[in-house]
């Protein structure tokens, strides 16, 4: 079992190479912000500055699957989580570094996106 827990990627010595270039997308979202966005996340949570769902797949196989299908509105919009891969469970945790590791627009739109393409939707905007 997957725990839905929030992890700094910089205990394992992750830290953003380079800084959004817009800063309406990576503008702070207020607390009711985010529960209005949590409204239209099923399953997403928000703790600590993260947004995240664990998602359930088959196997190793489909969890792979899953990630890389969610690969491409993530690199339209030029976002990228944390993942994590374990038996089957894919947690995908958004943040925005430049906003000092906190919840932004940008992380609810590329949420939002995620869903999208896990439902066969395509979508993604960019800079």
């Amino acid at each position: 079992v997957v725990a839905s827990a929030a992890v700094d990627s910089a205990e394992i010595g992750l830290e953003p190479v380079y800084p959004h270039t817009n800063p309406e997308r990576t503008r702070l979202l207020a607390p009711s912000e985010i529960e209005e966005a949590l409204q239209t996340l099923p399953g997403w949570e928000a703790k600590h500055g993260v947004l995240f769902k664990t998602f359930t797949a088959g196997s190793f196989r489909d969890a792979v699957a899953l990630i890389v299908r969610i690969s491409y509105p993530l690199e339209r919009l030029d976002h990228h989580p944390e993942i994590r891969n374990i038996y089957g469970k894919v947690y995908v945790g958004f943040t925005t570094y430049d906003q000092g590791k906190q919840i932004t627009a940008l992380d609810v739109e590329t949420a939002l996106a995620v869903e999208a393409a896990l439902q066969g939707e395509v979508t993604g905007g960019g800079h």
